[in-house]
C-alpha cells in the first residue's frame, strides 16, 4: 500500500466512524433495530482507520530517524544515517565532463577505426 494512501484511507475511515456514531445516536432514540448495525460499523471504522493512522505514523517515524538497516560493518552510504566523507560528489563541475585521457584514447580509436 502506497505511504500517502494509508494516511488518507485512515482519515476516512475514522470520518466514516463518527458519521456512524452520529447514526447510532439518531437512530438508537427512535429506538430503530438497525442502530446496533451502525455501532458496529463505528467500531470496526474507527479500529481500521486508527490502526491506519498509527501504522502511518510509525513509518513516519522510521524514515525521518534515518537508515535503520544500517551496522558498523556495511558500508551504508547510500542512506542519511552516516556522512560519507570519501566519495563527496563534485556538485560544482560540469555534469558531462569526461577525463582527459579517456577522451584523447577515445579520439585516437575512432581516428583508428576509420
Amino acid at each position: 500500500m502506497f505511504k500517502k494512501t494509508k494516511l488518507f484511507v485512515g482519515v476516512s475511515l475514522i470520518v466514516q466512524a463518527f458519521s456512524a456514531i452520529v447514526m447510532f445516536f439518531i437512530l438508537i432514540g427512535k429506538k430503530k433495530s438497525i442502530a446496533g448495525a451502525f455501532l458496529a460499523l463505528a467500531a470496526i471504522s474507527g479500529a481500521a482507520g486508527g490502526y491506519l493512522l498509527y501504522d502511518c505514523k510509525q513509518e513516519e517515524d522510521e524514515l525521518s530517524f534515518g537508515c535503520l538497516d544500517c551496522e558498523e560493518d556495511y558500508d551504508c552510504c547510500d542512506c542519511d544515517c552516516c556522512e560519507c566523507d570519501d566519495d563527496e560528489m563534485d556538485v560544482d563541475g560540469d555534469l558531462f565532463v569526461r577525463e582527459e585521457d579517456e577522451a584523447t584514447e577515445e579520439v585516437a580509436e575512432e581516428a583508428a577505426a576509420e
